[in-house]
């Protein structure tokens, strides 16, 4: 819940509805889903008591990044008492597939445990946090979660501080801390591929300067075919605006279109 979307629930009455429901006994649990800063949280939790849970984005790239405030926002929802639901816990897969130096830095703790692993359990290892949702495509990436799961350990302080160093590498590492969720899409009125984009740009960004071919340029005119191209952005912001990272998609539009439409017709 962030901005426009707050307003309308407001405007709406959806947390009498709700709470009405609740009353009813239709409805275990009420609570809301949430994107923005921790004072607005703490507005909304403020005016709402009723309120028994919210989900929040909670990862431990984004723990302490001042556009996204999960920790704030996580210790905004404790004070209240209210609980945690976590979403993206791997930050769309970004906390899967690390930098090397990064990946070498939590192996060298510990050998068996995956990078997806570090990213879950720094989650769960919030007291205030009474569910984690953990994306999975394939069944060995369940049986990873599971692996660690069923006889949880929480963190210990020395593991907070070794994902932090972590978190400083991955940011050096991304241009564009897109996580490809793609609700900046939904409203974009010359149909922009724009995580794909993004994710282009990250990956060509690694490329070394040398090279006169990369497969990203490739794949850019591939998309360019059936999507609008970077440069077609007509400025509107509405992507910005369903943003849930806050981004300044506008900006970046325009750096992708420089990296790519020189190298197609």
């Amino acid at each position: 819940m962030a901005g426009e979307r707050r307003k309308t629930a407001e405007k709406t009455h959806v947390f009498k509805f709700l709470a009405e429901k609740k009353a009813a006994g239709l409805v275990r649990h009420i609570g809301f889903s949430f994107h923005d800063t921790a004072d607005i949280l703490e507005q909304i939790l403020s005016e709402h008591p009723e309120v028994d849970f919210v989900q929040l984005q909670l990862n431990y790239l984004d723990w302490e990044n001042e556009i996204i405030q999960s920790h704030k926002c996580y210790e905004t929802a404790k004070r209240h008492g209210k609980p945690v639901i976590v979403m993206e816990p791997v930050k769309g897969g970004t906390l899967a597939k690390i930098p090397t130096e990064a990946e070498k830095l939590l192996k060298d703790a510990a050998p068996d445990m995956s990078a997806a692993s570090w990213a879950i359990r720094f989650a769960a290892s919030h007291d205030n946090v009474m569910l984690v949702l953990s994306g999975m495509s394939n069944m060995e990436q369940l049986c990873d979660n599971l692996s660690y799961m069923e006889d949880f350990k929480p963190f210990t302080e020395a593991e907070f501080t070794l994902v932090q160093k972590a978190a400083e590498i991955i940011n050096k590492s991304v241009t564009i801390p897109c996580t490809g969720c793609s609700y900046c899409t939904h409203n974009c009125p010359v149909n922009i591929a724009i995580p794909k984009y993004f994710s282009l740009y990250n990956a060509n960004m690694q490329e070394l300067e040398t090279k006169a071919w990369t497969a990203q340029t490739m794949l850019y005119g591939h998309f360019a075919e059936q999507f609008g191209k970077a440069s077609a952005c007509v400025g509107c912001g509405q992507c910005e605006k369903m943003c849930p990272q806050h981004l300044p998609v506008r900006k970046w539009l325009k750096q992708v279109a420089e990296r790519f439409e020189g190298n197609i017709s």
